[in-house]
């Protein structure tokens, strides 16, 4: 575990960030924005102009990409670095049955019954409506609305997950007791709405987990709202021990190991308020869908035997590392404070998932020619994160040292505004809510670091 003052922690993160080489440019807040392409181990395959880009989800051989502030498009990526145009949803605001242009539209699919299915979240920032539609993309010519659920209480604001093994769909943007949903989807195919199997206060779920109970651990704050969340399917854990069984045949209960389905929940917190940590992480047991367990709930800077770092301003998003999923990633979503602001923070979990240790923060970091460099949307191959970093383009970050997080990689191009990063193989797609739609990259991972991105393939 690395513990460090802010002030340390700072002077660390600009050690790690290599010399960007000089291009003309215009200074804007101390950094200065670039006129040319900055590239580190990272090629640009090609790019794909027409919408607004955003969020980027994969099932099979389609990409579906969110188009920021109206809707998405669909793309055949059989060629994955040849993306071809399969249909277009961006209906915007068309008439008094239409909630608006969607700003945050964030598409997730999955297939039932041979029919691709697609949960569209979004919220109108115009009059505060949050949605979601589902849409038939079987046809993707012929795109078919089965279902639009809208408000607090069915909506989704930012970024769902579907589990397409069991058809159910959790979305994120609940508060209070609607903080943590579950949906049956199976109605979706009768042409009916989705059925809301559970909706729970996560705050609650954890005073009442007899985990919490087990470790006397304090409740915590009120519950803000889900920010995004991310299922892992039969993830293997040591079990609690109300779980364990005799292995060896002595009569004894034996620490046992088993598979379980974990959701990993980012509650935002007060984006407004300028010291941070008001929002928390949640790992939540749901193998029952309908009694989920919280095994954990997270906040930095609360343990009172380490340094926790720079505070999290606002809980963006949090997965799981795939080549070591003990090692817990979170994004700290900060647009105002600079690029030594706005950073990702590691976390190393137990076996069991109910102790969370914080390792240490990354920043791009001090002199990155950017406007607003803070990190956004990302995803994992080996042990490697890819991250749509705002004005600072795609960044790729080193964590087989996750103590000591490095710089693999980069691309920022010029008026760049990543939202976020999707490796699928050995491609990397990049929605810009700016002028550039998507991008596609290839990564080359540095002669020196681990070949874990290319052993994830």
């Amino acid at each position: 575990m690395k513990k460090l003052t802010m002030l340390a922690a700072t002077t660390l993160v600009g050690s790690l960030v290599p010399t960007l080489p000089a291009v003309a440019g215009v200074n804007v807040g101390g950094n200065t924005l670039i006129a040319d392409v900055v590239a580190e181990n990272v090629t640009h395959v090609t790019n794909v102009p027409g919408s607004t880009g955003g969020h980027a989800s994969v099932e099979g051989d389609r990409l579906y990409v969110g188009a920021y502030g109206t809707g998405m498009r669909i793309f055949d990526i059989a060629n994955p670095a040849d993306p071809q145009v399969l249909g277009d949803w961006r209906p915007g605001p068309q008439d008094t049955g239409d909630l608006g242009a969607r700003a945050d539209a964030v598409p997730d699919a999955t297939v039932m019954d041979g029919r691709h299915i697609v949960a569209l979240g979004g919220t109108s920032r115009a009059r505060g409506t949050q949605q979601t539609e589902f849409i038939d993309a079987t046809d993707p010519e012929n795109l078919e609305l089965l279902h639009r659920s809208t408000g607090p209480e069915d909506g989704e604001a930012h970024n769902s997950d579907i589990f397409d093994r069991e058809r159910l769909w959790l979305p994120s943007g609940g508060r209070g007791d609607f903080g943590f949903r579950i949906f049956d989807l199976e109605p979706l195919l009768a042409g009916e709405a989705p059925t809301r199997l559970l909706n729970r206060n996560p705050v609650t779920m954890w005073e009442q987990s007899p985990v919490r109970e087990r470790l006397g651990r304090d409740v915590g704050a009120d519950f803000t709202h889900t920010h995004d969340l991310t299922i892992y399917p039969d993830h293997e854990i040591l079990l609690q021990p109300d779980q364990w069984v005799d292995q060896d045949g002595d009569g004894d209960l034996d620490p046992t190991r088993g598979e379980r389905d974990i959701v990993v929940l980012a509650e935002g917190g007060s984006y407004t308020n300028d010291n941070g940590n008001t929002g928390s992480i949640f790992i939540i047991d749901i193998t029952d869908p309908t009694a989920p367990v919280v095994l954990n709930r997270w906040v930095k800077g609360t343990d009172a035997d380490a340094d926790d770092g720079h505070p999290i301003r606002y809980y963006h998003e949090v997965q799981l590392l795939e080549a070591d999923p003990s090692v817990m990633f979170v994004s700290d979503e900060d647009l105002h404070n600079g690029c030594e602001a706005g950073g990702i923070s590691t976390v190393r979990l137990s076996e069991d998932l109910t102790k969370a240790t914080w390792m240490a923060d990354w920043f791009n970091g001090p002199g990155t020619p950017a406007a607003v460099c803070s990190v956004h949307v990302f995803s994992t191959r080996g042990h490697y994160v890819f991250i749509g970093s705002y004005n600072a383009g795609l960044q790729v970050l080193d964590l087989s040292d996750p103590a000591n997080p490095v710089r693999a990689g980069q691309f920022i191009a010029p008026g760049a505004n990543s939202w976020g990063a999707t490796v699928h193989g050995d491609h990397i797609y990049v929605g810009d809510f700016g002028v550039r739609g998507l991008d596609v990259f290839r990564f080359e991972p540095p002669a020196a670091a681990p070949s874990s991105f290319l052993r994830y393939l």
